[in-house]
Order: C-alpha cells, then sequence, then structure tokens
C-alpha cells in the first residue's frame, strides 16, 4: 500500500476513534448527570432541607432520650451504631457535632477512616432497632437487616437509613482521644466508675462541621 494512503487511512482511523471516545465521554458525562438528577428530585420529594439553626428538636430529648445512629463509610461499606452521648453546638464560627465514640467499636474505624458521617434519629417505634445497632457488633453480624433497617445515600454520598425521620450530615474537623486524667478532680472517680468501670475502652472526641439537616416530610 502506498506510503500516503496507508498514512491518511491510519490518521482518519485515530480521528474517528477520538470522535468515537469523546461521544462516549459525553454520553457517560449526561447520563451521570441525569442520574444525579433524578437522585436530587426523588430525594427532595422525600426531605426538607434545613439549616443547623432551625433544628426543630430539644438536643437533650433528642439525643439523652430518643437517641441516635452514627453511621460512617459509602454503600459498598459502612457501619452503623447507637449513640446517647453526643452534643450540637456552635464551634469555631460553624454549627457543630460532637460525638464520642470508644476505640473498640467498629465504626471507630470507619470514622478515623472517613471525612465525613450521619447522624440518624428515628420515632420511638424504632426504639427495638436502635437497641440492636447498639448491642450487636457489624464485624460479625449484619445488624442493620436484623433491625429492620434500610441503608439509604445521601445527596453527598453519606450512609443513612430510609425510616429515619431526620438526617444531620457532617464533616469532620477534629479528632482528639480523651484523656481520664484531665477529668476534674470532683468528677473523676464518679465518672470513671460509671462508664469505665465495666469496659475500660477510652473514647474518642470527633467535632464536625454540621453541612445539612434533612427532615422527613
Amino acid at each position: 500500500m502506498n506510503t500516503k494512503i496507508a498514512t491518511f487511512i491510519f490518521t482518519i482511523v485515530l480521528f474517528l476513534s477520538s470522535c468515537t471516545n469523546n461521544t462516549n465521554k459525553e454520553t457517560m458525562k449526561t447520563t451521570q448527570n441525569q442520574e444525579n438528577k433524578a437522585m436530587e428530585n426523588t430525594w427532595e420529594s422525600k426531605y426538607d432541607k434545613l439549616t443547623a439553626f432551625e433544628l426543630p428538636d430539644n438536643v437533650m430529648q433528642l439525643i439523652g432520650k430518643e437517641w441516635m445512629l452514627i453511621t460512617a463509610g459509602d454503600s459498598m461499606s459502612f457501619n452503623t451504631m447507637t449513640a446517647s452521648w453526643g452534643s450540637l453546638g456552635y464551634l469555631w464560627n460553624r454549627p457543630a457535632a460532637f460525638i464520642f465514640v470508644r476505640d473498640t467499636r467498629y465504626t471507630y474505624q470507619f470514622l478515623q477512616e472517613e471525612a465525613g458521617f450521619t447522624l440518624s434519629f428515628f420515632e420511638e417505634k424504632y426504639r427495638k432497632a436502635l437497641g440492636i445497632c447498639g448491642s450487636k457488633s457489624g464485624r460479625d453480624t449484619d445488624k442493620v437487616a436484623e433491625a429492620g433497617l434500610t441503608p439509604l445515600e445521601t445527596p453527598s454520598g453519606l450512609m443513612t437509613f430510609s425510616e429515619a425521620r431526620m438526617i444531620i450530615e457532617c464533616e469532620k474537623m477534629f479528632v482528639q482521644k480523651m484523656n481520664l486524667d484531665n477529668f476534674v478532680a470532683s468528677y473523676q472517680s464518679k465518672i470513671i466508675a460509671e462508664a469505665y468501670e465495666s469496659d475500660p475502652a477510652t473514647h474518642d472526641m470527633f467535632v464536625a462541621e454540621i453541612k445539612a439537616v434533612w427532615v422527613k416530610k
């Protein structure tokens, strides 16, 4: 074959291949945008987005009495745990969530590895489900399935559950291991006896910015 003709044909093939690749990329991008838009529409049809300043609940009741699920990871791998210790407030000019997790909990490793996590709150009828998630480990059982909860991915890619009435999306700002020597003397022996005699594993404190509050419609 004539060298010039061969070069011309090769150039045409490269051009067509480039066009095809660009078309495929654009098609994939369009499809992804459509999927994201559909997810947003579905999500927004079920949840109202609030700011942290519009939080509709009493925090003491919300965490201390109703409990919450702390969930970290992604749709491929995540874990959740029940917590009744924590707080919501304002720090470093940002609305913030404060959670405390023992380093022996399976969820702890997800919290260490991931940039964000969710706090999920439920109606009283899910109390038994929260009990299961607080008493069993995700290391050796599918406690989410046992609790009858349905995993749900938020628009930002965090994990929660479709049964939750309110979801708070958080992004980590600060992590610190709690030193029991730092207790004020008048509280030290009392709190250590209450919280650490039966389980000496210490807590890490996670401080996170509240990015969004979602309330089921």
